[in-house]
Parts: C-alpha cells; structure tokens; sequence
C-alpha cells in the first residue's frame, strides 16, 4: 500500500542542524536560568569519569524471572543510560577529548547489550524475538544513539559512530517495519504510544536516508501518536499522573518538533485543538512551590522539565509555568531520558525559567490565585493549589477504577500545607512483578486502604470499569469551593445503598468533609480512614499526638477515638517508608449514618 506521506515532504537536511550550530550552544552556556544545570551536568561527568561502567551480566538479567525483583537490573541499566546523557551532553557542549572517549565506551557497552529492552518488558515474549523487542527504552535507545551520532558526528571515532547507527537501525527501525502485526503500543491508549512511536519515528527522521522508506514509518508513526492524544480525558486530563504527562508529552513534543522541522513545518502535530487542553495540564498539577499533585502513579515530589515548559510557554503563551522551585534539574532524572535533558537545554535556551533547589522562603508569599482552581469535569479531579505558603492545598478526585495505572482510588483527596502532607495520596509504589500483576490491589499504595477513603464493613474498594463515582457535582465561588459525589458503587457491598462524599473547602485554612450511608438494613460497621505522612503534626479530637500540631482533625460525633495504624509501603525508589493512617471506627444503630470531619490549621 502506498504511504499517505509525499516522500517529498522531507527537506534533504539532518534535524540536527539547530544543535550543531556554535551559536546555540553559545547562548545554551549564556542562559543564567540553565547555570545551575550546565553545573550537575558537570559534576555527573567528574562522577562517572571515576567510575566503571556497570557490567549487566546474565544473572542480573534473569532477577525478574526468578523473583519477580527489577531493581537489581534496572539499577544497572538505568546507570548506563545517566552516564550516556551525561557524557553525551558535555561532548556537545564542550567537546572535550576526554569526555568524548568516556562517551565512546559508553556507547559500545551500550551497543553490545542482549537486548535494549527491559526483562520485565521480556514476559510472554519468544526469546528469539527478544534481542529486538521494542519496548519504551529499546525505542527510547535508539531515538538517542541516532540522535546523539547526529549532532556529534565528526566528532566521534567512525566505528563508534558507525556501529551505533547500525544498531539503532537493526534493533529499532527493522523490527518496527517488518513486523507483520502492529506492535502491541502501537493500539494502546497511554504514553508508551508516544515514547515509543515518537522514539521510532524521530530515529527514522535521523537515520533513514531514502524518503520513500522514512515516509513508510512516520505514515505509521502518526496515528499511534494520535491514539495517544485520545488517551487523555477531553479535559486533558493525564489520568496516570503528572510524571506520566511528562514522559508522554515530552516525547511526543520531542517527535513533533524534529517531524515539523524536517517537513519544513508542513507536519505540524501540535496543530490539534485537543492538544492546547492537554497542554494547559502540566499546569494545574503542581499544589504548591513544593509538592505536586500525585494522584494514580504520580509522585508529590515530582518535577517539571524546564525544556519542556519554555517550549509550551513559547506556543501557548496563556498558560502559566509552575513556580521555579519546581523545575527539575539534570540530576533529578534518575531513568537518563537524552530526549528531555537535551531539549531542556535547547529549548529553554534563552528563558527565563530558573532551577532553584528549594522553594522560596519568605512567609506568606502569593502562590496562586482563585483563577488557578481547576476543575476538570471528564477526569472528575479538583485540584486547589495554595494561595499562599502558609496556607493549604487540596485536591480530590472521583472517577473510576479502571484508569491507566489505576488505583482504587474514587473519593480520595489529598491535603497538605508546604512540604508537609497532612493527608497523602502516596502515588506510585515500587515496580515489582506483583505491582503489575494479579497482586496489585494488596498493595498498599494502590488499594483504598492506602488512601483517604471509608472502609464499610471490612471492605475495601473494587477494581473495574463499572466501579465509578455517580451524581458528581461542583460549586465554586471565589476561593470557596464545594464537590459532592456518591461512591457507593466504588464498593461490592451488598445493601450499602449511597455513600455520599461531600467536600467544602474554604480555600486556605479549613476543609470540611461529609460522609452519608444509607443501607438496607441495620448492622454494617464503618471505618473512616485517613492516610498521612506526617500524623505526628496531627491534633486528633482530644488527642494530641506533638505539643503544637500544625492541623487539627476534629469529628462531629462526640468521643469518637481514633487509633494510629503503621503501614509499611515502599517507594518508587525501592526505599522503604512507614506510613500512619488515623482511623476512626463507627458501628451505626440504624440504616442511615452521617459524620463529618474538620481539618483546620492551628496557630
């Protein structure tokens, strides 16, 4: 079949023209905003100068097989690509001989791995198959080395350059174009379509001479990226979180801007009018000028990508950058993404968006406005970030049980004050064989035990499409806001007829929450939880867990105790942390039950 692409769309010019220009990385090294990440790149450098490249042996490979551990390969492989972006951004900035060698060695072990693909990306795959298995860093792989080789070309001895666009081109661009079937990404609806088909299509744009052959991938390439875009809610909502917004739209920028340039504009993949509401997300994700918002698999300390930012900044004028002491640095990625960190350093050139390790000091300081309550109706999350430093954030959320990186979740909030998160939603756990498999709901983390929400008689809530939060409704008025929602179908319990959740949130300094049952009989036992990572700056009712608690938890039912749980949870990280839920029982005498909780800060 012929491709939909005109072959002769494509200029007879490398993508890379822009970063081998000495005047860019002229004004790259001027930019004041990118000192302090030209410094940790630096630094990472004088790091892995010192120290050997990790060996990826077969005994590290096959941990995920035998126990189901990623870490202790991941480790490994994730170092290595640290190091190819540390030492590959330095060759291009400085070009000094001695980083350009270490670079070398890098990209040889690189090139003389198994696979690029992950072993937990590997089950169910034929092993034949598996040295060409494109997963999100096999594709991620090859977008680098062929772009790297680009912009460094002349620079680097020719059997490096030479071998790695050879294996970029057999590891990525050849399994991807004589697969008979699509690859399984290529149908889904979440961010591996956009690493992945923007990887493959933006190594094609640098590698593949012949146009009739690269007009071949990207007529392919296109619609898996527009799967993508259509796996946002129509407010443009990244229902996995704002890290995995990050991933997603950075590629999917990444590819647009080198498949724009390379057509000399004539494909613009950005000219979308659904894009413009994707865009605006990064935005409202982001509570105060310490913490993001991290519901699903997000993380409260999650980053923004200054690249990323001052390109959307630079289209979409009206949309706001979150406050500098948000935006990461270059060490903050620990997964070595050459895609984000060279375009935070060609992108942001020239801006005004500063990396600043801590959040600004002084007391009371304006954070936000009531303009920046966001309300988005199709993902049904309500997000409130602070006005001020010394006040609180809020965000809560409805929706289903069945989103991308679900958790059973409907109903929960979070509420927290600078870098104190009173009431958590704890994100993404550790990556494990379990964390994706059959297991994931006794996970801590990703059940509703793990989060703010009511236990009824024992049970938590359920997984799957129909599990759902029904009758949502809001109100705003000013800072003021209200949302109200029934969960009830949240929970497979029989004769729990509503479970109304209401909050009322004035915007700064109290959050008032409303639970209503009503069951078909009498006789069902109700816990209400609430999950922190600071419970010792609680003040519970009439128990004081510090002498000056920062928030007072109060409840409408006189002498109701709560009792202190200990969680065990582990991190995205790997790293191990004990996590509090405060719990108050209920044994309600008849079919209908209301209690209602009051969160303020104390003096």
């Amino acid at each position: 079949m012929a491709s939909k692409v005109d072959p002769a769309a494509f200029l007879y010019k490398s993508p890379a023209y822009e970063a081998r220009d000495p005047g860019v990385i002229r004004q790259i090294l001027a930019t004041p905003s990118l000192c302090s990440y030209i410094a940790e790149i630096k630094h990472s450098i004088a790091e892995f100068q010192n120290r050997p490249i990790a060996p990826l042996p077969f005994s590290l490979f096959r941990q995920f097989e035998d126990s189901g551990d990623r870490m202790v390969y991941e480790s490994a492989y994730f170092e290595r690509r640290r190091r190819l972006v540390a030492l590959g951004l330095a060759s291009w900035l400085w070009q000094d001989r001695e980083d350009i060698a270490a670079l070398e060695d890098c990209i040889w072990a690189i090139c003389d791995e198994y696979t690029w693909a992950l072993p937990a990306h590997l089950e169910n795959i034929g092993r034949e198959q598996r040295p060409t298995h494109l997963d999100l860093f096999a594709c991620e792989t090859g977008f680098a080395l062929a772009e790297l080789t680009s912009i460094l070309e002349g620079s680097l001895r020719a059997a490096v350059w030479e071998r790695a666009r050879q294996e970029a081109r057999s590891r990525v661009l050849a399994p991807f174009l004589t697969r008979k079937e699509p690859w399984s990404w290529e149908l889904m609806r979440n961010n591996w379509c956009a690493v992945c088909a923007g990887s493959v299509g933006a190594t094609a744009l640098y590698l593949e001479a012949d146009t009739d052959k690269l007009a071949a991938v990207i007529d392919r390439v296109v619609p898996t990226m527009d799967r993508f875009l259509s796996s946002f809610a129509d407010d443009g909502t990244c229902l996995e979180g704002v890290g995995y917004w990050t991933y997603g739209v950075g590629f999917f920028l990444s590819f647009s801007d080198i498949l724009s340039r390379a057509t000399n504009g004539r494909m613009d993949l950005t000219a979308n009018e659904k894009f413009s509401r994707i865009a605006a997300f990064q935005g409202h994700c982001f509570l105060n000028a310490s913490k993001a918002l991290s519901f699903a698999d997000g993380s409260s300390s999650e980053r923004y990508r200054i690249g990323l930012a001052h390109f959307i900044e630079m289209k979409f004028p009206r949309f706001r950058t979150p406050a500098a002491s948000l935006a990461a640095g270059f060490s903050y990625d620990m997964y070595g993404r050459w895609c984000l960190s060279f375009r935070d350093l060609l992108w942001a050139r020239g801006s005004r968006v500063a990396v600043r390790k801590e959040p600004r000091k002084a007391s009371a300081s304006v954070l936000a406005d009531t303009s920046s309550i966001a309300w988005l109706p199709a993902a049904q999350w309500l997000i409130c970030p602070a006005i001020k430093d010394d006040s609180l954030a809020f965000a809560a959320r409805g929706g289903c049980n069945d989103e991308p990186h679900n958790h059973n979740d409907i109903g929960s909030f979070e509420l927290l004050a600078g870098k104190n998160e009173f009431l958590a939603d704890l994100g993404c756990g550790e990556y494990t064989h379990d964390y994706f498999g059959d297991a994931r709901y006794s996970i801590f983390c990703n059940s509703s035990l793990g989060h703010s929400l009511p236990i009824v008689n024992g049970q938590a809530q359920s997984v799957g499409s129909t599990h759902r939060a029904k009758n949502v409704t809001f109100r705003q008025d000013g800072s003021c806001v209200f949302l109200s929602m029934d969960i009830a179908n949240a929970y497979d319990c029989e004769g729990l007829e509503s479970l109304v959740r209401s909050f009322d949130f004035d915007g700064s300094t109290r959050l008032c929450l409303k639970d209503e049952f009503r069951f078909a009989k009498p006789g069902f036992g109700i816990t209400e939880r609430f999950v922190s990572r600071c419970a010792e700056m609680l003040a519970l009712n009439d128990i004081t867990t510090k002498e000056s608690p920062f928030m007072r938890i109060s409840c409408s039912i006189a002498g109701a105790v709560p009792h202190i749980v200990s969680h065990e949870h582990r991190e995205h990280d790997g790293s191990e942390a004990q996590i509090k839920s405060i719990d108050f029982d209920f044994l309600p005498c008849g079919t209908e039950f209301s209690v209602s909780f009051e969160f303020a800060l104390t003096d």
